[in-house]
This record gives C-alpha cells, structure tokens and sequence, in this order.
C-alpha cells in the first residue's frame, strides 16, 4: 500500500517538474506583417517574431526540445548561460553540428544562474530573419530587485532583405548600406566654417586610408522593434501610479547599438548581461549587441516616451510606459548625425582645446586641466600610469587615501567580507560636464567607458607623421553643416549618461590576479568586407588555449574605426573598468570601441570549446570568430581534450 501511495505521489510531482522547465519550440519560414501593411518573409519560432519568452527557475533543469522545420539545419545558443558545452548551440563547437531540416534536438540545462538572458539562432542569418527571443531565470530564492510590474523589451533591428543578401552587398561594397556619405555641398558648408585647405586635407586623409567619417554603421534602412513592435503597432507597457517597474531590457539585434531614454522618467540600472550591480541612476543608456540590462523606474501618473534609436540615427522606436492607455506620447527631438574623427582611430593628438583624457596625459602627451600631476614616488611601481591608461593593470591606491566606508575597506570587500555602503546616490559619469563652459562645443564629450588607449596597436616609430593629420574639429563640434563630431558624442551637457567606468559588482568577492595575458587584436579589411582576430578569420587561425582554472587577461586591441562588441560563450569575465579586484562588474559581452584597448580578466572554470566573436552578425559571418578552449589535459596529438564530464 505504502508503495503504491509512493509511485501515486511521484507521478504526480514529476509532470510538474518537467513543466516548469520544459518547452517545446518549433523553427519554420512564415510570411508575417511586421511592419504593418506590408508582409515579409521571416524565421518565426512557435509561429511568432520575437520566439515565446522562456521562463526558467535557478536549479531546475529544462529541458527543451527544438523542431526544425527549415530547408537549412539550424541551432539555438543560449546567450549568457552556463552550460554544458555540447548544449551551448553552436554549430562547430563542442562537436554540435546543428539541428538537420526535419529533426528535433533535446537541450539539458541545468539552471546555475538567474536573470536577463535570451536565445537565438547561431547558424547564418537565422537571427535577422527573426529567430530569437527573451530568456528569464528567476532566482533561487526570493529577487532581491523588488517592482510591482515587470516588462521584457526584446530590441531588435528588422530587414525585409534576405540576411544573405545583405551579406552580399556587404561583400560587395562595405559602404553599400551608407547613406549618409557626406556630399559635395557638405564639402563646401565645411570650407566655409573651417577653410578649403583644411577641409581639402581632412577629405584626402579619409581618402588615403580608405574609409569614409559617415560609415557609423554598416548596415541601415531596418525597422526597430520594440518586442516584435515597430512604432506604427503602438508597443505600449501598463504600470499602475506608485508601482516599481522594472524594465527588461535585451538587445536583440543583429547590428544596431542602441541610445535608450524615457525622458523626464530616470532609470537605475540594478543588473547587466544578468549579473546584479551596485545601483546607478541614468537619464539614459547605450546598448551594445546582445547586452541586457534590467532597470527600474518609478514614473508618476501619466504617460511617458519610451525612446530607443541607433547609434546612426536613421532608426528608432517609440513605446509608451503609461498608467493611461487613452494618453498618447511623442517623440523627442532629433539628435545630430555624427562624423568620426580621425582621433578616434588614434591617428592624430587632441585638437587645440580638446580635452586631454587620462590616457594621453598618463603618457605624458598633455595634462588635464586642474589636475595637479602625481608625484612619482607616488605612483604604483608595479602598475606604470602608461600600463594603467592601456588597460594592462589597476594601479593600487595611495595608503594615504581613506575607504568611501571605513567599515568596510576594499580589501575586505574584494574578499567578500563586507558590502562597502554608498557614500550617497550613486550617478551615471560618462557626461563630465553639468553645464556648457564658455567657448565650449555644442556638445559634451561623452565617455562611454568602452575602452583605452586610443592609440593601441600603433606602431610608436611612426607616430610623430600620424599625429599631424588634419583636424577640422573637438569632438562634441559641428561640421558645416551640423553633424557632431565624435562616434559617442550626442547627449547634451549634464545627462547623466552611463559609462562602463560606472558599474561595480553588486556581491564583492575574493579574487586572484589574472597568471597571463592574451592579445587579441580586432581587425577588418573594409574593402573585401572580411573581419578577423588576430588577422585570423574563423578556422584559420589556432585556438585560443587555456587551462581549467586558469585565470587570464584578455585584451581587446581595437584596430578598426567600427566599435565591436565581443561576446564569449560559456562563462562570464571580469571588465576591467577601473574598480578595485573584487567589484569588477561580470559580462559576457563587452564594447571595444574604435581604436580602444579593453581589458577583461577571466576564470577559466567550465571546460569545453567556446565560441569568442563579435556580436556583430555580419561581422562573426565574415570571419571575427575564434575558439577558446577550455581544457585540463593534453591528447596525444598535443592538442587540448575537454574536461571529462563537463561535455557530453
């Protein structure tokens, strides 16, 4: 009796269990209206664009079953997660070969983390066409990130264009998507406010290396989505007056960095790529490919513009948080179009008047105004200021200086002993400036945090000719005819802007110094559209090896004029953004921004072959992919074998 009673409770339980994580998802070609009045062909999951939002427990294992039912063998990754390597989802990786047209593969994943994640195809142009979606993990134990009402807002760029057509006219004509090229009345608008010299010199030293100051992004003309939504469907977000809200945010885009802002609502950033950091308040944020962030707001009574646009400007989206579904908003007004600066490349010294930043003035090439210089016996011996300023090290700080929180010193809480308390409301710092000084651009200079250096990886012997190329204007000035100089530039004077310099782990914990470093250097030939690491594209070049348990710096030599944000599969690393060991914010992804050094420590502790590329899927398809092996023993053939047990 006992053991029938036994069998009856467990039949029970179990459908309820594998319920709770268990999904079946189907991936198939379908002719959709995602703009309305207009159909186009996509790749829906569960016949939607974006794919059902997943909705997993922290200790459960799902379980998902993926139909395909393309022409094409397919695959889903799992974007953040810590899995097993033969379940990560990447054809060629882990010895998964995709998902063949017609068959069903079974993902087992056993759930070690909570947050912000999403899902998405990693074979072709399967993401553009709409295979992907949001990934929620709820937390073991009770979210310490309290709202009334949550909303998940899956960005995304959308093109009726077949993606292997896009990569085709890529290959043909990187410039082919610019519209933005700058014309010959430009030109002239341009003679007029700088001179004809100048400008002539300015045109002919973009000329000479090739690229164009307007190629902001390499692929224009989508429709941003809000959650499937473009602006004509109305996404609107319901909250009550007086709730907490979060704000799910996952950019889910193929190639569109991201400027995100409910103007006159702020935003505190509680969590990035998943992971919890220590409260920051925003007016607005910049969105990386494939970052998330949750953010919470608490908006007064009304309705109030959720407003999302490209890093180009030529796309946007605008959702409505409201208490009042009658009440309707209205777009902000525009912001300039930018024109990179050849500084920005590291190829010529601050203009006359254009601030000196840390790294210039760390290596002596000029000095911030105010700053009195520190004295040498002052610096950290094992951290030189030039070292610091490329991202290599993290000086020490002067004994002399006293904890934020004296109960709680930084050694203590790199060890994880303590939570140092907030000397008050912490705010976003890439905006220096509060106000516009006299004689000042129309523009603050604006610091996003995405690296160092902006002469990395050029050759020093060579430098006094590239230094002298021709500048027409600071970064935060307008050309002729009124675009911004600068790749970042666009916020106005006292916004509070987030910076990557800004995020600091929310949990302290102990750490030890990375063992090595590694260089990979990001590289492109803009004119055959063919992208690679360390002059390597994907398969032909070695693996990156490393031990199990091993802790290594990474770093990110930028050696384009296009930001790049890289992305590892597998595990989460450590951005070296200038906090003490121990509070470094964890990511998966990171923006190397052009011309920059970016650094990232890394703990070697799930063994298997991880994909390391740029989430930039144009870029990763022309080749900026590599593989990090994970490994604890040598095979015969010398090369490294995967950890028993942690791959199937």
């Amino acid at each position: 009796m006992m053991l029938r009673l036994l069998l009856l409770v467990t039949g029970l339980l179990l459908p309820a269990l594998a319920q709770a994580g268990t999904y079946d998802l189907v991936v198939e070609r379908a002719a959709m209206q995602i703009v309305p009045g207009r159909t186009d062909s996509v790749i829906a999951i569960n016949g939607t664009v974006p794919g059902p939002t997943l909705r997993f427990k922290e200790g459960e294992e799902a379980v998902v079953r993926v139909t395909n039912k393309l022409s094409a063998t397919t695959s889903i990754h799992w974007h953040g997660l810590l899995v097993d390597g033969a379940y990560d989802g990447a054809p060629g990786f882990n010895g998964f070969a995709g998902i063949a047209p017609g068959e069903t593969y079974t993902y087992r994943i056993r759930i070690r983390q909570s947050g912000t994640y999403w899902y998405h195809a990693h074979s072709g142009g399967q993401e553009q066409a709409g295979q992907y979606g949001a990934l929620i993990i709820a937390p073991k134990a009770e979210d310490p990130i309290k709202s009334g009402v949550e909303h998940v807002i899956l960005l995304s760029d959308h093109t009726r264009e077949d993606p292997a057509r896009v990569q085709k006219n890529l290959k043909s004509d990187s410039g082919y998507y610019n519209w933005n090229k700058r014309t010959l009345p430009e030109l002239m608008r341009d003679a007029k406010k700088f001179g004809m010299k100048a400008t002539m010199a300015e045109r002919a030293a973009w000329g000479d290396m090739r690229m164009d100051a307007t190629d902001i992004a390499d692929v224009t003309g989508y429709a941003l989505l809000m959650h499937g939504r473009p602006t004509a469907a109305g996404p609107t977000l319901a909250f009550q007056p007086g709730q907490r809200v979060r704000l799910r945010f996952i950019n889910g885009s193929a190639m569109s960095f991201m400027d995100i802002r409910i103007p006159g609502v702020p935003m505190t950033i509680v969590a990035a790529d998943g992971r919890p950091v220590q409260p920051v308040t925003v007016d607005e944020f910049r969105m990386g490919v494939a970052e998330t962030y949750d953010v919470i707001v608490e908006p007064p009574a009304g309705a109030h513009a959720l407003w999302v646009e490209t890093l180009d400007r030529r796309a946007s989206v605008l959702g409505r948080l409201t208490s009042d579904p009658a009440l309707t908003v209205a777009a902000p007004a525009a912001r300039p179009k930018q024109v990179l600066l050849l500084a920005e490349m590291g190829h010529s010294m601050p203009a006359p008047g254009e601030a000196c930043t840390a790294e210039h003035a760390a290596m002596g090439h000029c000095q911030i105004a105010g700053v009195t210089p520190v004295a040498a016996g002052a610096a950290d011996p094992d951290c030189p200021p030039e070292h610091a300023a490329m991202g290599h090290c993290t000086p020490k700080a002067p004994a002399a200086v006293k904890p934020a929180d004296p109960d709680c010193p930084p050694e203590h809480a790199a060890m994880g002993h303590c939570t140092p308390k907030a000397a008050g409301p912490r705010a976003a710092t890439a905006v220096a400036l509060a106000e516009k000084p006299a004689g000042g651009t129309p523009f603050p200079v604006v610091d996003y945090g995405y690296g160092k250096d902006p002469m990395a990886g050029m050759d020093h012997s060579k430098m006094k000719g590239m230094m002298n190329m021709p500048v027409l204007g600071k970064e935060g000035d307008t050309d002729g005819s009124g675009r911004v100089f600068g790749w970042a530039t666009g916020a106005p004077y006292g916004a509070r802007v987030l910076s990557m310099r800004d995020l600091v782990a929310l949990n302290p914990k102990e750490t030890a110094p990375p063992t090595r470093e590694i260089i990979v250097r990001l590289q492109g030939n803009m004119e055959r559209y063919i992208w690679t690491l360390n002059g390597h594209k994907f398969g032909e070049g070695p693996p990156i090896d490393v031990r199990f348990g091993e802790r290594v710096r990474v770093t990110f030599i930028n050696e384009t004029m296009m930001a790049h944000p890289m992305h590892l599969h597998g595990m989460f690393f450590e951005v070296e953004n200038g906090q003490a060991p121990g509070l470094m914010p964890e990511k998966n992804v990171i923006v190397v921004a052009p011309g920059r050094t970016q650094s990232i420590i890394l703990t070697a502790n799930e063994a298997g072959e991880w994909p390391l590329h740029c989430h930039l899927l144009y870029h990763m398809n022309s080749g900026m992919m590599g593989k990090l092996v994970v490994a604890n023993v040598l095979g015969p053939d010398g090369k490294a074998v995967p950890a028993a047990g942690h791959v199937h």
